[in-house]
């Protein structure tokens, strides 16, 4: 049976090892292994190699003729502090270990080393190369991202606090052009729309400090147009000076905000009734529940449905229920006024919620819409009417709590008789 053969590691290395007959055994050993060997009998030969070849790793004896593994390493780490480097050596001596440390080896081993053992350590300086390969290869592809992308980055000396702003963010927020010009964050608050000026300031001065990950989302206005821009910061600990480091991003991302806002205006409305979804109408009630509570204004939600709308679906069907629904929700809000909100809360249950007005003209205003729904002519010959419930907001936690008591209110009109008003 043919052995299949066995894939080299794709990387170089640089044996070092005065010793002939070792040189010469290992090296065949690594080649079976490696992709690129290069050998050298001593530390000035193979800082020769270094020099002139493109070299992974190093593997060094320590004991060698002009130039030992510990000043070799010293001198490969003045010109490429990054590349791996490993030490072999017959016997083992505190001293000789300290100053391996001192020079920076990354790895100290006794011979003999087994088979095993080396096999292991190609491995592990495998993963290390790849590591770094992939590094620099992310780095060659961010640089030529920013290059297409003008990507508008600014990062923070957290020393000084101060925050340097590449120049294609200069450019986003028009700044002066010249490269050493120095420019703050408060020089671009000046596009920043009114409303979003202190979440911008709050995001520069505070979060970007305290927060792993600060994101948020402004709005400036750009040559007269109102352009959307994402914020965002990132802080970690660099494995390079060990210190806690702060990048950033400015993104434009007006394309996607005017999609979402126009989405989310689809949703608002119901898509048959074209009344506030229920979702809007709860969004809209905690904002009235506020007003009331900070001004001690009178806050009545009307909850009602149409009594046996059922039998309505299951003789005429669903096209004409629909078409009843679409009559009604079009003659309330000739009667609701613009301060009100009216909306669909599901099926044939609808909601008004009101601000203006005492508690006795908002249950005034109740009836006036049982009344009207009760004697309005309606295009299909149909007699309809309402059960009604209505409640005053006091203290409850939130819109849903409210519309439940309206609710219930509501019940208590069915069961009173239908076609009229429980508050």
């Amino acid at each position: 049976m043919l052995k299949s053969k066995v894939e080299k590691l794709n990387m170089s290395l640089l044996y070092v090892e005065d010793d002939f007959e070792t040189n010469r055994q290992l090296t065949e050993l690594f080649e079976m292994k490696i992709s690129k060997v290069y050998s050298a009998k001593d530390g000035a030969e193979a800082l020769e190699i270094f020099n002139n070849n493109k070299i992974d790793f190093i593997i060094s004896d320590f004991n060698m003729p002009k130039m030992n593994g510990n000043q070799l390493c010293q001198e490969v780490k003045k010109i490429n502090p990054q590349i791996p480097f490993v030490l072999l050596t017959a016997f083992h001596d505190t001293d000789l270990l300290i100053d391996s440390i001192e020079v920076d080896v990354d790895k100290f081993l006794k011979k003999p080393i087994s088979s095993q053992k080396l096999s292991e350590l190609l491995h592990e300086l495998y993963e290390k190369v790849e590591v770094k390969y992939e590094l620099e290869v992310s780095q060659v592809c961010l640089q030529e991202a920013e290059h297409i992308v003008k990507l508008s980055y600014w990062q923070v000396n957290t020393h000084t606090k101060e925050i340097t702003f590449s120049q294609e963010a200069k450019e986003l927020f028009h700044q002066p052009l010249e490269r050493d010009k120095k420019v703050t964050y408060k020089d671009l608050l000046e596009m920043v729309v009114a409303a979003d000026k202190e979440m911008f300031l709050n995001f520069f001065e505070k979060d970007i400090f305290v927060c792993d990950v600060a994101e948020n989302i402004v709005a400036i206005k750009q040559d007269e147009e109102l352009l959307y821009i994402r914020l965002r910061s990132k802080k970690w600990e660099s494995n390079v000076c060990n210190k806690s480091q702060i990048i950033g991003v400015f993104q434009d991302v007006t394309s996607y905000e005017i999609e979402k806002k126009a989405l989310q205006e689809k949703m608002k409305f119901d898509p048959v009734l074209h009344t506030l979804s229920k979702r809007f109408l709860l969004e809209e009630m905690e904002k009235m529940m506020s007003i009331s509570k900070r001004y001690e204004t009178t806050l009545g939600v009307i909850f009602f449905d149409i009594d046996n709308f059922r039998d309505f679906n299951n003789e005429y069907g669903h096209v004409f229920a629909d078409k009843i629904l679409l009559e009604l929700t079009e003659l309330i809000s000739k009667h609701v006024r613009l301060s009100d909100i009216f909306g669909r809360w599901g099926g044939d249950e609808f909601a008004i919620a009101t601000l203006e007005g005492s508690k006795e003209s908002t249950k005034r205003f109740a009836n006036k819409i049982n009344t009207i729904i009760a004697q309005h002519q309606w295009e299909s010959d149909v007699t309809i009417t309402l059960s009604v419930g209505l409640v005053f907001y006091e203290d409850e936690p939130n819109a849903t709590e409210l519309i439940n008591k309206a609710d219930f209110k509501m019940f208590e009109a069915k069961k009173g008789g239908k076609n009229q008003c429980k508050y």
